[in-house]
């Protein structure tokens, strides 16, 4: 989930003896024995944003089952200790049970479905995890293995990958569901809470949009139609986050953007791999969620202009023809089906555009992340030409519609 600047200093805990102890228990091997020191390093860039605490490591071992030296890069993921907005958010443990529950139940199966019809899903590999006596998610670190991050998507070619991926977990999902509705069970919950507890973020962002409606007559049309949509904003999350009956629920990824991605390179920068991270906030309801968050929040605004309707339709394609391959008995939404249920969750897009679009015009590594979650950020993006005629175009569309109303 990302939105949090790395904590400087590692917990005492994070020690030798607990690095050795995580080795010998994921390896299941009491005779492992630690060769060198472990050095934390950060785990993110500091322009990056994170919600969970993130340190990287190398452990080197040996044992007696083991005739050589063995070394492997990891990744972990702890809570914020300092206080603070995220502090307050991760504080139940929800979002760790869940990721712990994604890498060390779901995915595995997830691939294994996938794998016997030809396809691969990848994931960094699930090494240890556990919420007592402290919260942490530890995960191979691949970024040695030639996985990379990247910004803001600016081909179509390289929104295929991550649409396939999206469909892929959305597809294998209902598979597992029709054969062990435990599934439904254990992810049966709305992150809804979540996204309002960030109250300053959308204070903020509509804030934004309702500025332009008092600075430039042609925005005086959205003012009423905003306030409307702000005062039903919690009913509206709870409405979507629920299981629908409109079209057949998934297992969604819930937090689809350009840092919850890595990508493999050819020679001339294009990608020819990419997979998903961050399965925090993962529940079983729309796969409407994850198709916004991927059309808003990945590809730039140009490829959404000239893309929207053409990934969509990929994205039915793919999961239609999975769902065939894997043998799915029941009904297949139509693309019909699916865009009618984009329309009924529309009000999701609206919430991207409030909350997000801004900070596309502002300097990344300058922002204060606590600030900026709180809604205390001076932004004076309302001033920006470009974000005003974005904010336009897509304002309109969404009045046309029916996402925003009077009635």
């Amino acid at each position: 989930m990302s939105c949090h600047r790395d904590q400087p200093e590692a917990p005492a805990w994070l020690n030798d003896e607990f690095f050795r102890d995580v080795m010998r228990e994921s390896n299941n091997d009491s005779s492992i024995e630690l060769t060198s020191a472990c050095i934390l390093r950060p785990g993110t860039n500091k322009k990056d944003h994170y919600g969970s605490v993130m340190f990287r490591t190398t452990v080197a071992y040996q044992s007696k089952r083991l005739a050589d030296e063995k070394f492997v890069d990891i990744i972990m993921k702890t809570k914020p200790e300092a206080d603070g907005l995220m502090k307050d958010l991760l504080d139940d443990d929800g979002l760790f049970v869940v990721e712990i529950e994604m890498y060390s139940k779901v995915l595995p199966e997830v691939t294994r479905l996938l794998k016997e019809i030809g396809e691969e899903y990848k994931y960094p590999r699930y090494i240890y995890g556990t919420i007592k006596p402290h919260t942490i998610l530890i995960l191979e670190d691949i970024s040695g293995q030639g996985w990379v991050e990247g910004d803001l998507i600016n081909t179509l070619d390289d929104m295929k990958p991550i649409v396939k991926n999206v469909a892929m977990l959305h597809a294998a999902s209902v598979i597992l569901e029709s054969s062990d509705t435990t599934v439904v069970t254990k992810f049966r919950h709305t992150m809804a809470h979540k996204f309002l507890g960030l109250e300053g973020l959308v204070r903020k962002g509509f804030g934004d949009l309702m500025q332009l409606t008092e600075l430039y007559p042609e925005f005086a049309q959205f003012a009423k139609p905003l306030v409307k949509f702000q005062q039903n904003l919690r009913d509206f999350f709870d409405s979507i986050f629920k299981p629908t009956k409109s079209i057949q629920s998934v297992l969604i990824h819930g937090d689809c953007h350009t840092k919850n991605l890595l990508h493999q390179l050819d020679a001339h920068g294009r990608h020819t791999e990419t997979i998903l991270l961050d399965y925090q906030i993962c529940c079983w309801t729309s796969p409407a969620i994850d198709l916004y968050y991927m059309l808003d929040l990945i590809p730039t605004q140009e490829i959404k202009d000239n893309y929207r309707y053409e990934l969509v339709y990929l994205y039915h394609q793919q999961y239609s023809n999975l769902l065939k391959r894997l043998g799915f008995k029941r009904n297949i939404p139509s693309l019909q089906d699916l865009n009618i249920e984009l329309i009924r969750c529309a009000g999701l897009e609206l919430f991207h555009y409030a909350a997000f679009m801004s900070y596309r015009f502002m300097d990344q590594c300058a922002i204060d992340v606590e600030a900026l979650l709180k809604g205390e950020l001076e932004n004076p993006v309302t001033k920006n030409e470009e974000y005003k005629k974005i904010m336009h175009t897509e304002l309109t569309r969404l009045l046309h519609q029916g996402t925003l109303t009077n009635d």
